[in-house]
């Protein structure tokens, strides 16, 4: 029974492989890059939404956030303050287990080096919380010993080039302080799709218990994990939280905002939704329109295949009449046609799989993730695949040729098609394709320039030639840090050098406060503010606008000599909030900070500078001046006429001879400010990559397109060329059938692309402007590939004789 249909099918399949060859490649070719595509996007979307899910049990671990009061609007953050352990396990019994979790900077002593590393102090009930597997060491009793510290597997190769580590020691310093410590474990490999990808974890100790982040409420010391039991433990948590703040919290705490609410989280959510708190990059809506690419990019392969198929229904419809003339059923021709369909996808899908391949390691590049391609889920995918695209391409000619009538056929003098509704739902299909291929395309111009705007833009500052050294504080008091920063100044090629809280790109210390004009004490604008160094000004090139800057000749500018009302300096953006209708209006006036009721008397304004994002708004700030460095500060440098590596080099160098027991660390703004644009180049890259690939496939279609509806009027040609129509009049006639669906396309695409890009700019403060250039251009750009893709075809028969067009006919 099975043998009846099986070798007819595979019989007929190779006769059109052979005697239809453009055909054949077009399809197989199309659709392997659309499965390719769909695949590879798809093993992306799996990838984000899959975060932290492979931990066992991993929906019955919550984090705990806290919400705060920013200008009356309620805030959350993915930190909690440590003050609310305790007291948490004792009102929620049924939190099972639990751990703070303290990221911190240490310096790891070497006999023949010193490394820089990220920690995360945690509580003995860390792998109880957050189950991470180890090589080596027991969970149970890895953290319980106070000195005890558990390596990553790189980790304890780079110190011990083994993982066979346990009872080995480590010299750790950790904020000047050092501690010998002994590894009692080594962390198993991690996906790379989980959240904390910790390089080691050491308990925590008495002294950090002590430090203000786990002793008062409005400190946010870090990340509170905690494990239940089901579910509705979570739900009845979150009812609770309210009433266990009002409980414990203090009251001034709670009335200034510092901390008003609770959010309980499960662990599987948390990728997305530190998203949306600025936490990470990580982009729910942008993982779904890459999803959405992959959908569509295979969408518009099916479409090249149909829109082929319904074309060569002509070809076929004599094949159908003389197949049932000769006694084939319906039945035998539906299996026949379902069974091409299927071989022509299933070739299609093996060189897929090699696409897949070669685009995984791009992808991984490009968007930083560590995609590894589970070949199980993979192949099943592409099966199940295989066969809805196979019924999908299969659908016309198994349905639509099947019905043909062989006495109606075999008597018309052309053969039979689908006439205008084949026309028209090949148009509408070819609008569909181009439509989705130019929107994609103008897409990813206008992220790609948004990325070119905000690498670029002006932000107030020089970030080229500028380097830090973040927390100098840590090499000791402030008279060692000066000395430290005046032999920075002594390398050639160094210009100025200053301290400082807060970096660019959101690195460092930040510090906001109400100022209020003594003036106006009701008028209480939020600023940010901080402490900062001789040559500060200099060393980041901005420029004074009014007034004079910070020098030692007046006592009352540092903080640190006298008392009564020291000076501050301000920025333009911060006078404009306070009242100030001129920076000149500012210069005399005194403000108050709301915390300490201090008193300020401004004496200079500065332009703007932009430290943070593009995506969050400028924030303005209030500079006070001090002449020893403070807890936080760190170190900036500013070069010209040498290079950075001779520069880096150089300050290594000192910082080895003046703090031989810490790891050197500098980084460069330029580096700094490269996240602020680095994900959505990515994201523009990957979508001009759907792009291309949409276009691609759509440009085959169209040839292949072209090919038969040419040859299928030809006949229309030569009489239209023997009643004087000119060549030039029949390529124009040519020309504009196959490019007014790719001008409706444009159309439709490039609106849809206006919207969705005015949206995704509306999340930046910083942006550029929505211009109709880059929609005209592109526009431009796919009329152009498919005008030059339909050319020859359409040149071919409008120059041909019209005696040789009607004597093929």
């Amino acid at each position: 029974m099975l043998s009846r249909y099986v070798s007819p099918v595979f019989t007929a399949f190779l006769r059109q492989m052979r005697h239809h060859r453009l055909y054949t490649a077009i399809n197989i070719a199309g659709l392997a890059l659309g499965l390719a595509t769909c695949l590879t996007f798809g093993l992306i979307v799996r990838y984000e939404f899959t975060f932290d899910r492979w931990l066992n049990s991993a929906g019955d671990i919550y984090r705990l956030d806290a919400v705060n009061a920013s200008d009356g609007k309620r805030a959350e953050i993915a930190d909690a303050p440590f003050r609310v352990y305790d007291a948490l396990r004792i009102a929620f019994p049924e939190i099972t287990h639990a751990t703070r979790i303290r990221p911190e900077g240490i310096s790891i002593i070497t006999p023949d080096d010193i490394h820089s590393s990220n920690a995360l102090y945690v509580d003995p009930d860390f792998f109880a919380t957050l189950p991470y597997p180890l090589l080596r060491g027991n969970a149970a009793s890895a953290l319980s010993a106070p000195n005890s510290i558990v390596l990553s597997e790189e980790r304890a190769l780079a110190y011990f080039h083994t993982i066979d580590v346990i009872g080995r020691r480590l010299t750790v310093d950790h904020d000047g302080r050092k501690a010998d410590l002994t590894v009692t474990g080594v962390l198993g490999p991690v996906p790379g799709n989980t959240t904390l990808r910790p390089d080691m974890l050491i308990p925590i100790d008495s002294a950090m218990l002590a430090s203000t982040a786990f002793t008062q409420w409005g400190i946010e010391g870090g990340y509170l994990f905690f494990r239940l039991r089901s579910p509705s433990d979570a739900r009845h948590m979150q009812n609770a939280v309210m009433q266990f703040s009002t409980d414990h919290v203090p009251a001034q705490i709670r009335e200034k905002g510092e901390l008003r609410d609770w959010r309980v989280r499960a662990q599987p959510s948390i990728h997305f939704l530190d998203g949306t708190l600025g936490a990470s990059d990580a982009s729910r809506s942008g993982v779904i329109m890459l999803g959405l690419i992959g959908v569509l990019a295979l969408l518009s392969a099916l479409i090249n295949t149909i829109n082929l198929s319904t074309a060569r229904g002509l070809l076929r419809a004599r094949e159908v009449a003389m197949r049932k003339t000769l006694g084939a059923t319906r039945r035998d021709l539906i299996v026949q046609f379902m069974g091409e369909a299927m071989l022509l996808v299933l070739c299609a899908a093996i060189p897929a799989l090699a696409l897949i391949e070669i685009a995984i390691p791009t992808v991984n590049a490009l968007g930083g993730w560590d995609i590894v391609i589970p070949y199980g889920l993979v192949l099943s995918a592409l099966l199940g695949l295989t066969v809805i695209v196979g019924l999908m391409v299969g659908a016309y000619p198994a349905l639509w040729l099947s019905s043909y009538q062989p006495a109606r056929v075999l008597a018309a003098s052309r053969a039979a098609t689908m006439g205008r509704l084949g026309a028209i739902v090949r148009l509408g299909l070819v609008v569909v394709q181009f439509g989705f291929a130019i929107g994609l395309s103008a897409s990813s111009v206008v992220i790609l320039r948004q990325s070119v705007f905000v690498r670029d833009m002006n932000r107030g500052f020089e970030s080229s030639g500028l380097a830090f050294i973040p927390f100098i504080d840590n090499v000791g008091p402030s008279a060692t840090q000066l000395s430290l920063m005046d032999a920075f100044r002594g390398i050639p090629g160094v210009t100025t050098v200053s301290y400082f809280y807060t970096m660019p790109g959101n690195y460092g210390f930040f510090a906001g406060d109400y100022f209020s004009p003594a003036t106006m004490p009701d008028h209480r604008p939020r600023l940010e503010w901080q402490d900062i160094g001789r040559d500060y000004f200099q060393l980041f090139g901005m420029h004074l606008i009014a007034g004079r800057l910070f020098d030692d000749a007046h006592g009352e500018d540092d903080q640190q000599k006298g008392s009564g009302i020291h000076s501050a300096i301000i920025d333009v953006s911060s006078a404009r909030a306070l009242g100030y209708t001129t920076p000149e209006a500012a210069l005399g006036q005194t403000i108050r900070k709301n915390t300490d009721r201090a008193s300020w008397r401004i004496i200079g304004v500065v332009n703007d500078i932009r430290l943070k994002s593009a995506r969050e708004q400028s924030v303005s700030h209030v500079y006070f001046y001090t002449s020893s460095p403070y807890r936080f500060t760190s170190a900036g440098i500013r070069f010209e006429n040498r290079s950075k590596q001779d520069v880096e080099s150089a300050l290594q160098a000192i910082w080895r001879q003046r703090a031989p027991s810490l790891a050197f660390n500098a980084v460069l703004a330029t580096d700094l400010l490269s996240g602020d644009y680095r994900d959505d180049e990515r994201r523009g890259e990957l979508l001009a990559i759907g792009a291309g690939v949409a276009i691609f496939i759509a440009v085959m279609g169209m040839y292949a397109l072209a090919s038969f509806t040419v040859a299928r009027r030809m006949l229309e040609v030569g009489i239209r060329k023997t009643l004087g129509a000119t060549t030039g009049r029949v390529l124009g006639l040519l020309m504009g059938q196959f490019l007014r669906p790719v001008v409706g396309a444009g159309l439709i695409g490039c609106a849809m692309a206006w919207m969705a890009m005015r949206n995704w700019l509306s999340g930046f403060d910083a942006r550029i402007a929505l211009s109709p250039i880059y929609f005209a251009l592109v526009f431009a750009a796919a009329l152009f590939v498919a005008a030059l893709t339909v050319l020859f075809q359409t040149l071919r028969v409008a120059r041909a004789e019209p005696a040789r067009a009607l004597r093929a006919e």
